[in-house]
């Protein structure tokens, strides 16, 4: 990526990618750091809540706004793997593939979508709604095999109940995650990343939110795994 402006056929500037709430949420979150820099990731989260992914002229934004070279934003922002540099999916499904996955039938599943969406794993359908990759681990060996959509925990899953999750987003169904939470879409998700920062503690006995915008549940403090719906107590 240069620091040369993209031109459009016409020589304007490329339009921002910002609008101007989302610039003036840029400069609140870029204020909250004594060090500016501190702000760059939340940035580009910002910036991938608007067209799903980041791109250069987005990160030439931040450049301008961090008043860093763009090139200092792209060594940065292509180290994370959940800052996406091309297009992918209003839902990302990620299946593990790890060896206790594996071993309990996550090549079934990944296959079953495979089939269903009419993609392989690393492809976005043709309509933009759904991505599938296979995850290297997902960290819920507890839970083989495990699955993700858009970050969102599913454990124990079949190749039929996946099919089933991403057949009832696809009709614009709500879909609660193992821990209750509705699946958001991948731009939901990077829009309340990037403005984790500017919530606010709630007052009253209420839990303060997390960065996805979740509330604490009472069985599920710091450290804990929520419970599966059939299982017995967790230690």
């Amino acid at each position: 990526m240069t620091v040369k402006q993209s031109r459009r056929a016409d020589d304007a500037p490329a339009p921002k990618v910002l609008n101007p709430e989302l610039r003036a949420e840029a400069e609140a979150i870029a204020a909250k750091y004594p060090n500016s820099r501190s702000a760059l990731l939340p940035l580009l989260f910002l910036v991938q809540s608007v067209e799903g992914y980041v791109t250069d002229e987005g990160m030439r934004e931040v450049a301008e706004i961090l008043d860093l070279e763009p090139a200092q934003i792209l060594s940065s922002g292509s180290f994370y793997t959940m800052l996406k540099k091309r297009p992918q999916g209003d839902y990302l499904v990620s299946v593990c593939r790890n060896i206790s996955c594996t071993h309990l039938g996550a090549r079934k599943v990944v296959r079953a979508l495979e089939d269903h969406l009419g993609i392989e794993a690393g492809e976005t359908t043709s309509d933009g709604m759904f991505s599938l990759e296979a995850a290297e681990c997902l960290a819920t060996c507890d839970g083989a095999p495990a699955m993700q959509i858009n970050y969102e925990d599913f454990y124990n899953v079949t190749g039929d109940e996946a099919v089933a999750l991403v057949e009832r987003l696809g009709r614009g169904e709500v879909v609660l995650s193992v821990r209750g939470e509705p699946v958001r879409t991948s731009r939901q998700i990077s829009h309340e990343t990037a403005t984790a920062g500017l919530r606010r503690p709630v007052t009253g006995t209420e839990h303060m939110p997390t960065m996805g915008g979740e509330t604490p549940k009472q069985d599920g403090g710091p450290g804990t795994r929520p419970k599966v719906p059939g299982e017995g107590p967790r230690d």
